[in-house]
């Protein structure tokens, strides 16, 4: 009983080993940021209806359907149409250059949606910002007693 276990316990770290050596957790460098999304129309609408990016990064978009009806995703100012199918993924890339709130819809059942682009600063002196602890600078009348 005792050399099943030991072989049992020897094929899985042999297979674990092979597996694991090379696999999708080893680093990878992009010359653009890739961001994946995931939108999903359902009967009351896109879930999620609001999703974010920055500049500079190209975003693939996966779209799917969880109801029978015809259903799209249309992204404004990106000339991006994609039909959502029940239990088919379809995808669209975009590259995101400008910084905006863009809207995403579909005009069959009236669901929308948008995509907010923050421009993303090159340096962290760019990004300077007081904290929020900080006093205001503002006139404020003294309490009296």
């Amino acid at each position: 009983m005792q050399l099943n276990f030991m072989l049992v316990l020897s094929l899985i770290m042999t297979f674990s080993n092979s597996v694991f050596a090379e696999g999708p957790f080893d680093e990878k460098s992009f010359d653009t940021p890739v961001r994946e999304i995931s939108i999903i129309a359902t009967d009351d609408g896109f879930y999620p209806n609001k999703v974010m990016a920055f500049t500079g990064e190209k975003v693939k978009f996966f779209i799917t359907s969880t109801s029978g009806s015809k259903h799209c995703f249309i992204l404004q100012k990106h000339e991006v149409f994609v039909a959502a199918e029940k239990g088919k993924i379809n995808e669209a890339h975009v590259q995101l250059d400008n910084p905006g709130r863009f809207k995403f819809y579909c005009p069959s059942s009236d669901f929308k949606g948008h995509l907010t682009v923050f421009e993303k600063f090159k340096n962290q002196d760019q990004a300077s910002r007081e904290p929020a602890s900080a006093k205001p600078k503002y006139w404020t009348p003294r309490d009296y007693d």
